[in-house]
């Protein structure tokens, strides 16, 4: 399974690429929106992972984007605790958010 990291913090971008490699999927993991879209475009993935929090181009906006082209799963890591915008992902076409 070929997964999608973007998420703008190092600490937790490198954490999830070590777990997720060491159980045996590939990681392409990026730091901000605009090369997340940069390496969906160039690859494909079975899933995506997306921060809504990140530089250059939200998560949010990324969504949207990848929506456009693409139906594949999408799940937002998020420290955001609220319900409303947990709404407003999966309306904007999320799979679903952790966090």
């Amino acid at each position: 399974m070929k997964i999608l990291l973007v998420e703008d913090h190092e600490d937790v971008n490198t954490m999830l690429t070590e777990l997720f490699e060491q159980a045996g999927y590939q990681v392409t993991s990026v730091m901000d929106g605009v090369e997340g879209y940069r390496a969906f475009r160039r690859n494909e993935f079975d899933i995506v992972l997306l921060d809504i929090m990140l530089p250059y181009k939200s998560g949010d906006e990324l969504l949207k984007e990848i929506r456009a082209i693409s139906d594949v799963p999408i799940v937002m890591i998020s420290a955001k605790d609220l319900v409303s915008t947990k709404i407003d992902l999966l309306r904007l076409g999320s799979d679903g958010s952790c966090g």
